[in-house]
């Protein structure tokens, strides 16, 4: 059956009729329900889309009565085929990463949004923002495409970076917190560009409505530039800015981790004394925070997920800048070691088991520090002439390391001949 949509404004038609006729090889997958990508009861015919490289293009298609799915991992496609979202409704929340190396659709209208808690690295791409597309992460898009902002608001909280074929049409809120660089195409209405304290460069050729005055290089809060920066959108957009941003009396800090096996240790590079910092999970509050103290933040967490840190400061409140992707590793356990003999001076084979299978045994001579002196399941001593304790631990990066536990290498006294006498 042949459905037609109504677009918005100019150029999402053809993007949609180009997807109600796919070309050869093209799969749809509908949302039938709001749930979970990975769960067959969200989509139709129970055929969940795929979210790396499958050989045939792929639309995702949301549509009807509002439907909202969440993928908790990331979209890399990479061996060319294209990807379409087609969101008419509800909200696809994806808490990774998503990477398209290839012909990409990305449409939002109607009701659709997308909300994308990583980075999204597109490549000869078509964006079509009619309604909410909002980044937490940094925007790249590399080759010949078009950015089509005819509604929005598109929100970027990181960096954005187009090459100077794709074509900017910010006719819509087009918000970018952090750095900006691309090429613009036209302005139409009320549309404007806003741009955060980071570096800002239009590419050529640069319309003359983007310029303020000859001299113009980077943003400012005049009325009269279509090119508007954060404070310029809290006056002239209060809603949208307050609904994403916050307020700037917010200071922004940047957001860093490192991941010790099972723990993760996320850390914010400062905070003001007054304001509260709270941690979110996959866009959920983890009831975790933390009071300003003038200094850098830390916290512990031990569940993969996308992780952010949202400032708040009575009815104000801010997103910090950075996504922490956290994926964890798994602790090893040494379950087995079997101790060695021999009669005499000599080498000892001893050898230990450990799990999950991935786990790498090293050897060592003292229970905690030192140099690993052999690996592998099996290990056989240098030559020794007394009983020694050797000791064994398991490894899975990134850190994950078991306790040691000790394997003995027993040498028995070859035993003295007895003299044989004769009567």
């Amino acid at each position: 059956m042949k459905r037609k949509f109504f677009p918005v404004k100019g150029g999402v038609l053809n993007i949609l009729l180009a997807i109600t006729s796919p070309v050869a090889g093209q799969v749809t997958f509908e949302a039938i329900s709001s749930g979970n990508w990975s769960n067959n009861s969200s989509w139709s015919g129970g055929n969940i889309p795929p979210i790396s490289n499958c050989g045939y293009g792929v639309t995702i298609l949301i549509q009807g009565s509002n439907k909202d799915i969440n993928l908790n991992g990331s979209i890399n496609i990479s061996d060319g085929n294209s990807y379409n979202f087609m969101l008419n409704s509800g909200t696809l929340s994806i808490y990774g990463d998503v990477i398209i190396n290839g012909p990409c659709n990305l449409t939002t209208q109607g009701s659709g949004k997308i909300k994308i808690y990583g980075n999204l690295l597109l490549s000869g791409a078509t964006v079509t923002c009619s309604q909410l597309i909002e980044v937490f992460g940094n925007v790249s898009i590399t080759g010949t495409g078009s950015v089509n902002v005819n509604g929005g608001p598109f929100i970027v909280h990181g960096n954005y970076t187009s090459s100077s074929q794709t074509l900017i049409t910010p006719d819509a809120v087009f918000a970018v917190e952090g750095s900006f660089e691309g090429r613009l195409n036209s302005y139409n209405g009320d549309g404007n560009l806003y741009v955060g304290s980071g570096n800002y460069n239009l590419l050529p050729p640069v319309p003359s409505q983007a310029i303020c005055t000859p001299s113009y290089n980077g943003p400012n809060t005049s009325s009269d530039c279509p090119v508007g920066d954060f404070i310029d959108l809290a006056n002239r957009r209060p809603d949208i800015y307050s609904t994403y941003f916050g307020n700037t009396t917010l200071s922004l800090y940047q957001l860093s981790y490192i991941v010790n096996c099972n723990v993760a240790t996320i850390t914010l590079n400062g905070s003001s004394v007054g304001v509260v910092y709270k941690l979110y999970r996959n866009g959920v509050y983890t009831n975790q925070f933390a009071n300003g103290t003038g200094t850098s933040l830390n916290f512990t967490v031990n569940t993969d997920g996308n992780y952010i840190i949202r400032a708040e400061n009575g009815s104000l409140w801010r997103y910090m800048s950075g996504v922490a992707v956290i994926s964890l590793g798994t602790l090893p356990v040494i379950t087995s070691v079997t101790n060695g003999e021999r009669c005499g001076s000599g080498s000892v084979i001893l050898s230990a088991s450990a799990t999950p299978s991935n786990a790498t045994i090293y050897w060592y001579t003292q229970l905690s520090g030192g140099t690993a002196i052999g690996s592998g399941n099996n290990f056989t001593t240098p030559p020794i002439t007394s009983t020694t304790y050797f000791y064994v631990e398991a490894q899975i990066p990134p850190g994950c390391i078991s306790p040691r536990q000790q394997v003995i290498a027993v040498i028995n006294p070859i035993p003295a001949a007895n003299p044989i006498t004769h009567n």
